[in-house]
C-alpha cells in the first residue's frame, strides 16, 4: 500500500494551481490561485487584498481548497484529487521573505515580483493555508477505497 503522507505531499508539490473557498455570511465563494506547499503541507499564495477572497479571509479565516492532480483519460484510467480544509491568513512581510523565493521558483515567476511585493511597489500580499484536514481522492493507489483521509 502507498504512503499516504509521503503521496499528499508529493502530489501537493507537483500541482500549481488550487481552488480556493470561502464564505461570509453562509454565501461561498470559489477562485482559482497559484500556490506553492511547503514541507509541513502549509499552501502559499499572493493576491491583493482587495480581492474578494482575500477580504473574506480578513472575515472567516477557514477555507477549503480543491486541487486537480489526474483526471481520467482514456490512455490511464484513474483520478487523483486532493481537498483540505483550514485556517487562512494573510502573512507579515517577515513570514513572507521566508517562503517568497521558493514561491517564485516553484511558479516560474520573476524574481523582481518578491522583491516589488515585499518593498510595497506591488499590492500582493502572501497568504497561507494551514491545513487542518486533508481527503486524497485517488482512484490509482487506492482502488478498493480511493477516499483516504489525513489529519496534519
Amino acid at each position: 500500500m502507498a504512503d499516504l503522507k509521503k503521496l499528499i505531499h508529493d502530489h501537493l508539490k507537483s500541482a500549481r494551481v488550487m481552488q480556493l473557498a470561502t464564505s461570509v455570511n453562509h454565501q461561498p465563494w470559489v477562485c482559482t490561485v497559484h500556490y506553492y506547499s511547503d514541507e509541513n503541507m502549509n499552501l502559499y499564495w499572493i493576491s491583493t487584498p482587495a480581492r474578494r477572497h482575500s477580504q473574506e479571509i480578513a472575515k472567516n479565516q477557514k477555507v477549503a481548497v480543491a486541487i486537480k492532480i489526474h483526471e481520467d483519460t482514456p490512455s490511464e484510467k484513474y483520478i487523483i484529487g486532493i481537498s483540505a480544509v483550514g485556517h487562512a491568513t494573510r502573512m507579515s512581510k517577515e513570514e513572507a521573505e521566508k517562503i517568497g523565493s521558493q514561491y517564485m521558483s516553484k511558479l516560474d515567476k520573476d524574481p523582481t515580483l518578491l522583491k516589488n511585493i515585499l518593498e510595497g511597489k506591488n499590492p500582493h500580499e502572501f497568504y497561507c493555508l494551514k491545513i487542518s484536514k486533508i481527503v486524497l481522492f485517488d482512484t490509482k493507489n487506492f482502488s478498493d477505497n480511493p477516499r483516504q483521509e489525513y489529519n496534519v
